[in-house]
């Protein structure tokens, strides 16, 4: 087996570490550790350009993104504790399927995962570079998560299911499996979409409201945006170039409630565009008064 480098445009964006069938994956994660450490003009040379990292020995494959390389060195040498990064073996992901099942085989996970559109997909769409300089990749189940909602979204514009069950829909994921990530992801893609005016990220509990708005910002500063009362909220509704809104159900109900008695300007224009609703522990915030409220106010969500 021969190690490969993946490049395109002349970049080398994937390195592939193969072992032999029987050698420990973690051997080839500690070798490409190796080879930035010592090889390639080890601070400034091949690897600061590389993305993703597979690794291999046959029967059990894996990739990781790169990151930076103070972060990995801080780890390696443990002169301080620091949070694990991308580049810790305990953050390797396995490929799967959209039903979850894992592709391990190298000969299967190449025919899948080296396909030109996923390979280019994974590159340009599923990976984040953080506010703090980090790369991140999404995990399989992360990008079926978003890719489904993406395509809900266009299915529901197109035959105009606005307002209907069919329409929407719901994504489980359990705690710790990153769904900050993915809704960030769907929101940014959603809101690139022509015909949608606004991504609307609603939660049901003040301090989570910041907490999310950190995590937002985290991977793209700036990206979203928050507000601290109804009135703000009425201005980021009001504003064209406000495309992605994180805000309480309590804070949108009562703009529903203003909303209602104001007929003029774009209060009332809002309520007719185009809007994706994602509700954070929808299991909590489907219910209620406030949640009729807003699905009988907005005409095309």
């Amino acid at each position: 087996r021969y190690d490969v480098t993946i490049l395109i445009n002349g970049f080398p964006l994937v390195h592939i570490e193969l072992k032999r069938r029987g050698v420990a994956l973690k051997e080839a994660f500690n070798q490409i550790e190796r080879y930035q450490r010592d090889s390639f003009w080890a601070s400034s040379g091949l690897y600061e350009y590389v993305q993703l990292f597979v690794i291999s020995n046959g029967t059990r494959t894996k990739y990781y993104s790169n990151t930076t390389r103070i972060s990995a060195i801080k780890e390696r040498d443990g002169k301080k504790k620091v949070q694990k990064t991308s580049s810790s073996f305990e953050f390797t992901s396995f490929w799967a399927d959209a039903n979850n099942r894992i592709i391990p085989d190298l000969v299967d996970f190449t025919k899948t995962f080296f396909a030109k559109h996923t390979l280019l997909n994974i590159l340009t769409k599923y990976c984040v570079f953080t506010s703090e300089e980090l790369l991140l990749v999404m995990r399989p189940y992360q990008i079926v998560a978003t890719e489904r909602i993406i395509n809900r979204i266009e299915v529901a514009n197109n035959y105009k299911k606005f307002g209907r069950v069919s329409g929407g829909g719901y994504i489980w994921h359990t705690t710790g499996s990153g769904k900050t990530l993915t809704s960030f992801k769907t929101a940014q893609l959603a809101s690139k979409l022509d015909y949608i005016d606004k991504v609307l990220f609603v939660v049901d509990r003040k301090d989570l409201d910041y907490q999310t708005m950190k995590e937002y910002d985290r991977f793209e500063k700036g990206a979203a945006n928050s507000n601290t009362s109804t009135a703000v909220l009425k201005k980021q509704m009001e504003d064209p170039n406000s495309k992605i809104i994180i805000t309480t159900i309590q804070k949108l109900a009562n703009f529903i409630k203003r909303s209602n008695t104001d007929s003029a300007g774009r209060v009332s224009t809002i309520l007719n565009e185009e809007v994706v609703l994602i509700f954070d522990e929808c299991h909590r915030s489907q219910f209620g008064e406030m949640h009729d409220a807003i699905v009988k106010a907005f005409k095309k969500y």
